[in-house]
This record gives C-alpha cells, structure tokens and sequence, in this order.
C-alpha cells in the first residue's frame, strides 16, 4: 500500500497527515518510538485528515479522515470536504436551503471541486469527468494557493470579489521559472483558472473582471506525429512472438520482469485502427451487427459509438448518442472480410478477436503498450504512440477531402482539427502532386 506522504507546510490548510494508532499527527519523529519517522512500523496507519475550524466559534473543529493515501486525490477530497461543510453552514446534517455564496479564494475553488464531482442538486448541470482531470484541477489550485502564499496572501481569508489583476500579476513567472512550465502547460493552466473564474463570476453574478483574461497565450510549437507507409508495414514485420518479450523494472523493488507483448490478433488492431481512425475503446468494441450495406449487399459504414463525448456528456444508452460513421474504405472492405465478415454478418460478434478472454478494457491498455514495445524495435527516433495512428488516418483524410474531413470525424470544428490531428508533413507530401499551367 502507498505510503501517505508528509504533506510541505502549509501546502494545504487543515490538510494533514494523521496516524490512526498513535492518535497524533504525523511530523518529523515516530509517536509511538520517538524515533525518525522513516523507521516507523505503522505507515500502514497513516492517513489524511483535514481539519476545518468552524467560523465565530471557540476554535472549535470539523474533522474528516480521508480515503485516500494519494496526494492529489487527498486535496481533491480536503477541498470537497470544507465546500460541504460550507453548503451545511457547518452542521451536521444540510439545513441550508440556498447555497452560500463562496467569500474567499479557497472557498470558490471549494465550490468548484464540488461542482466538478456534481455535488449540486442541479442534476442537468451534472456531467462525468475523469479522474484525471479532477486531479489536475486539484493540483493547478494547489499551485495557485502556493503562489499566493508567496505573495503574502491567505486564500482562506482574502476575498474572491478582491481576485484582480494585481494579484495575479506575477503568476506568470511563478509558473514559468519557478515550476518551469512549458508554454503548452502555461496556456493550459491560464485556460482553466480563466474558466474557473467564469464560472464562479456566471453562478453568483460577482461584479469583478477576470483577471486571466490579460493572460496572452504563449506560442507552443505543435508537432504531431503520424506513422509513414514505410514505417507501419515495417511495425507489421516485428510485430512477431519472438520479439513480444519486453523486460522492465519494477520501480520500488529495482527486480526485472518479463511481459509478453504479443497476440495474434495484433496487427488486426493496428490495422482497424489505422483504417478507421477511431480511438482504441472503439476499436476493441466494434461488432459485426454495426456494419452497414448498401443495396449490392457491399460493406460501406461502420456505426460506431463515440464513447469518449457521450461519456463526457453522460449520455446514456437511453438517450441520443453520439455516433459515428467510418467509410469502409478499400483496404478496410479487405480486412473485415479477412476477419469473417461473410460468416459473422449482422451478428453481435465483436470484429476484433471475438475468441480473446482478456477484458475489452484490459485489451485497450495491451493494445498501446505493445504497438510502444514494437515500435521502439524499429529504432526511427521518433517517439510515437498507438494513438498517433488516429492522426495518421485524419491527417490523410483531410489532405484528400480538407474541411469536409470533420464531417467523418465529427470533430466540433476545423480549427480542432488542425491544432492536434493534422500532420503538415503529410499535407505537403500529398500536394508534391499539385502542378500549375502543366509545368
């Protein structure tokens, strides 16, 4: 089980780490031996607790063990914690009828964590979010308390209404040189903290100017990476059992472990995925019964679930879905057929390797560990990932067809397009074609 970590100071107000057999925080010595907490024989007892002091009374307290031993998760909950209690006017039970509205820095981004993990009783502003997302908004107001504290400002008591463009005045270099933020995180971190500040200004009609908005974005070089013709049919050559054997460390123990990377049924995934397009859950859960015909009886879409926006929307099987069409395309016709396209029409078969007893999901995290552990065997020097086949496919698409790609992606807009799916180089590999007045 993970170690929970000794928090900095004052990392995170109320947020500590607490042992559960000496009854005491946990500090620089063991409660029990008194010696160096290194050498204490109950870490398995430590765990986080957040501490929140009523306001207006005699120091008295609310407290929460937490259930996690994760770091950014344990601020994730502090924050979630202190904006229920808040909502509860610091009772036991909710007695508010109206929610109040947030006075301090901390308390906005309370309310925000809450928000984000639909803590509201407004289930249509209710929406499913990664894990990952919540700990990075977790983790950017953590670095946003640490700034303020380097300003000598306490974001449990400095008004939210007071946020304005002398606070914030000098964040850009705290994240440029002191956390060393590259200019793509830098704007993605100006994005979210302006998006935050959006809303709280939109849910409790605050009368202050978002001090982000003077935020200029910096310019972040966009390299995309696609897979050439002669680089995949050479991932297709390796892709073999003999060379499926991958060897790694196991990061705390130092000992060596043998994983096979390879399957059978792998090159059909690379292929799939190079020929459609889509993303690697979708991949996995394509079923023969999706194909449709035309009146020739001749393949010519695959209806296919966007999984990630309807997941992102909480949308439900019960409700409009968002779905996908990919054109079966002439290598594409070729390999359904390979993989039984004749014998499993219209059946609830999955297309790729019906037989796998591994988990879909399971499937999903194989795929892109092994299509990395084979690429690398090709030694191009270039670091590509099984997603990338996704921006080969788009990047192809709209050499071929431009604006109108978006209508087979279904992406929002061209400009989404350009900015992370489009490869220049292969743009003007396919216009090394265009002659003028036939010279």
């Amino acid at each position: 089980m993970d170690e929970a970590k000794l928090l900095k100071n004052n990392k995170i107000k109320g947020l500590c780490v607490y042992c559960t057999k000496c009854k005491i925080k946990v500090a620089g010595k063991c409660g029990s031996s008194g010696k160096r907490i290194g050498s204490c024989t109950y870490k398995d007892k430590h765990k986080y607790k957040v501490i929140a002091y009523i306001p207006g009374s005699d120091n008295a307290v609310k407290t929460k063990l937490l259930d996690t031993r994760d770091e950014n998760e344990a601020i994730l909950q502090a924050f979630a914690y202190r904006a229920e209690l808040e909502k509860c006017n610091y009772s036991t039970k909710l007695v508010a009828t109206k929610t109040t509205v947030p006075k301090t820095i901390l308390d906005a981004m309370a309310y925000y964590i809450a928000f984000l993990n639909n803590d509201t009783p407004h289930e249509q502003e209710h929406k499913q979010r990664t894990k990952a997302h919540l700990d990075e908004v977790s983790r950017y107001f953590n670095y946003f308390t640490e700034y303020l504290q380097t300003m000598d400002i306490d974001p449990s008591i400095f008004p939210f209404e007071k946020l304005d463009k002398n606070v914030v005045g000098k964040l850009k270099s705290y994240l440029l040189k002191t956390r060393n933020y590259a200019p793509k995180t830098y704007n993605k971190y100006i994005g979210l903290m302006r998006v935050f500040v959006n809303f709280l200004v939109e849910e409790f009609d605050f009368r202050i100017k978002n001090p982000f908005k003077g935020f200029k974005r910096l310019h972040s070089e966009i390299n995309i990476n696609t897979i050439s013709s002669i680089e995949f049919h050479a991932l297709l050559e390796v892709i073999k059992l003999e060379n499926g054997t991958q060897i790694y460390e196991e990061r705390k123990s130092k000992k060596k472990y043998k994983k096979n990377r390879y399957r059978p049924w792998l090159k059909d995934a690379m292929l799939l995925a190079l020929l459609t397009g889509r993303r690697r859950e979708e991949i996995v859960n394509m079923k023969f019964s999706r194909i449709l015909e035309n009146e020739t009886g001749d393949p010519i879409t695959i209806c296919i679930e966007d999984f990630k926006v309807n997941r992102s929307n909480d949308l439900s099987a019960k409700e409009s879905v968002k779905v996908v069409y990919v054109p079966v395309i002439s290598p594409l016709k070729k390999l359904l057929f390979e993989l039984g396209y004749k014998e499993n029409k219209g059946k609830e078969i999955y297309i790729l390797a019906p037989e796998e007893t591994m988990e879909r999901k399971t499937m999903m995290n194989f795929i892109s560990k092994s299509f990395s552990h084979y690429y690398k065997q090709l030694n191009t020097g270039k670091d590509l990932t099984f997603y990338d086949l996704r921006k080969t496919y788009i990047s192809h698409l709209y050499a071929a067809h431009g604006e109108k790609a978006r209508i087979i992606t279904k992406h929002s807009g061209e400009e989404v397009m350009l900015n992370h799916y489009i490869d220049e180089k292969v743009i003007a590999e396919v216009a090394m074609d265009f002659g003028l007045f036939g010279l």
